[in-house]
């Protein structure tokens, strides 16, 4: 299915802030404590989750009408979904490294790992991530996303926008003055 801007947007703010729950949620079972997970721009937001998000939901789409067999389509977009994400995630990941200085995650400690920005661990996550996600969840967020009025949505995503972009500026600024990043 082809989406609009605002209804791109709105699964982008949707899979960015339940990838900081589902990541605050899997932190704090793995290290038994509760953990906050922290963004690097944004606070309750993870923006590499979003576009990951949607991403996963293209393949998938792009997969189901170009491939007949439903079997061959699903290995497909799962396995162009674990190679996309885990492409996003060493791209962000190296770049919050080497431009700001700033390391948000390092699977050195982990086998098969590539610079300690991505490992084969986490991208076979991503592939179980990817099934339900285009499986189960984006189906029923589409619904969701649907049912809302376009006014309203274009509300929300100006002012989620808003708030997304007032946040990151001030700890980008709040960052810079601590020494935590260098531009």
């Amino acid at each position: 299915m082809q989406y609009n801007l605002i209804n791109l947007s709105m699964f982008f703010l949707i899979y960015g802030f339940s990838g900081f729950l589902l990541e605050t949620v899997f932190r704090t079972i793995a290290e038994r404590k509760v953990v906050i997970s922290r963004g690097f721009l944004t606070n309750m937001f993870c923006p590499l989750y979003g576009i990951s998000g949607i991403a996963i939901v293209q393949i998938f789409t792009l997969s189901e009408i170009s491939i007949n067999s439903r079997l061959a389509a699903l290995i497909i977009a799962t396995i162009g979904s674990i190679l996309a994400v885990t492409f996003l995630e060493y791209a962000v990941g190296r770049t919050l490294d080497r431009v700001f200085h700033y390391k948000m995650w390092d699977y050195s400690h982990l086998p098969f790992n590539l610079h300690s920005y991505v490992c084969l661990d986490f991208s076979l996550m991503w592939g179980i991530a990817a099934i339900i996600l285009a499986s189960i969840i984006h189906p029923l967020v589409e619904i969701a996303v649907y049912a809302i009025p376009e006014t309203t949505k274009l509300i929300v995503l100006y002012f989620i926008s808003s708030a997304l972009i007032i946040n990151a500026s001030f700890n980008m600024r709040k960052m810079y003055h601590q020494n935590l990043i260098r531009l």
